[in-house]
């Protein structure tokens, strides 16, 4: 058996940032740690790659490759102090700089990753995909001035530099949408949610919300009325655009069944039945969790369609998501969903002290500017932001 406090030092140590600041003599013997550790957990090929650092710890290629599995592996702040380590060993290396910036982003660290990009003009003048990078953690971080300036360097030659330079032209589309309606501060979660994804917030969960969790949950036992609140205000924002909503779909899950025969009835429309093939539009396509929407159904809504919302009652905000809703009512780090979400129909009024911290006059605000939403393609929904919550 591995002990508990095994695997607690590694990750005291070992990971970002401390990791970063392990001098070069030490780091073998810490690696030698991680690999007995994954031997003995069935990361087989994880140990290889580390004892294979410990053997010849100045080996880019091997510190690499270590840090690259450590990504898949789930482990992103363990490797960005690797991949940390590797970069000290070559340089100005576009590889390992991307990679690092990856493992960075993971970690949710984009300070990190903004500040290693920032420090590498050489690099950002021969790469594009360092410019993009650059412009892209500038973003995350609030920097929206440096995003915007970064722009015009951004010449694409290819679908995949297009594709990229389009992501960081809708973020400032959005941002110049907004501006002067919403802070954009480091307490606007409802402002950055915009314009990283593109979507609407309708929530804001009180618990922490001044410190540490500033509106999002870090673990939550859902309840009808949060999901009935949401709906109602769904309902709202649907009336407000004006647009005739010809029915409802729920993709495959009895939970987002739930959620979309509630609302069919609310607006009083067919309940339409999941399109076996092709996309559907328009119409509202309503979801529970978007976490749960199947990975086969995400390509048919990558396009925001003329006449399609997208709605997820509930996102995960701590992994990134290949699409993100237009709109949904929370985020969430961990969920439960509702004991009887069949029971929805019948909820009643969500408590006031869950809308303590509604903020209705910036949630109005952005609404105002924001609504409604154009077509074209979804933004991902990315992990994090500038504004800081706790994770568990």
């Amino acid at each position: 058996m591995i002990a508990n406090d095994d695997i607690a030092a590694l990750l005291e140590h070992l990971a970002w940032p401390r990791g970063r600041d392990i001098p070069g003599v030490e780091l073998p013997a810490w690696l030698e740690r991680l690999a007995r550790v994954a031997a003995q957990r069935g990361a087989g090929e994880l140990g290889e790659l580390a004892a294979a650092v410990v053997r010849d710890p100045d080996s880019p290629d091997r510190l690499y490759a270590l840090g690259y599995a450590l990504i898949d592996a789930g482990a992103p702040a363990m490797a960005a102090s690797v991949l940390w380590h590797c970069l000290a060993l070559v340089g100005d290396s576009e590889e390992v700089v991307c990679e690092l910036v990856s493992a960075l982003e993971s970690a949710l660290a984009y300070r990190d990753a903004f500040a290693i990009l920032d420090a590498h003009p050489e690099l950002r003048a021969r790469s594009f995909l360092c410019r993009y990078l650059h412009a892209f953690d500038a973003a995350m971080i609030g920097s929206l001035s440096v995003t915007r300036a970064a722009l015009a360097e951004l010449v694409a030659d290819s679908p995949d530099t297009e594709a990229m330079r389009a992501t960081i032209e809708a973020i400032v589309a959005r941002g110049d949408r907004v501006a002067g309606a919403c802070p954009l501060d480091g307490a606007d979660l409802r402002g950055w949610h915009y314009v990283l994804a593109g979507g609407l917030l309708l929530h804001q969960s009180p618990y922490g919300f001044a410190e540490p969790m500033r509106g999002r949950y870090a673990y939550l036992h859902d309840s009808n009325e949060r999901v009935a609140f949401g709906l109602e205000r769904l309902v709202a924002l649907v009336r407000a655009a004006g647009e005739p909503v010809p029915c409802v779909y729920a993709p495959p899950g009895p939970d987002h069944e739930a959620v979309a025969r509630v609302l069919a009835t609310k607006l009083a429309v067919p309940l339409a039945p999941w399109p076996a093939v092709g996309t559907p539009a328009p119409g509202i396509v309503a979801l529970y969790d978007l976490a749960r929407l199947p990975a086969a159904e995400v390509p048919r809504l990558v396009q925001r369609r003329a006449g399609q919302i997208l709605f997820a009652h509930a996102s995960p905000w701590t992994r990134d998501s290949p699409i993100a809703p237009d709109v949904t009512t929370l985020l969430y780090q961990t969920l439960d969903p509702p004991d009887r979400l069949d029971q929805l129909a019948s909820a009643a009024a969500l408590p006031a002290d869950d809308l303590a911290t509604d903020e209705p006059d910036r949630y109005a605000a952005l609404v105002a500017h924001a609504w409604p939403l154009s077509p074209g393609p979804r933004a991902r929904l990315w992990a994090g932001g500038p504004v800081a919550s706790n994770r568990f």
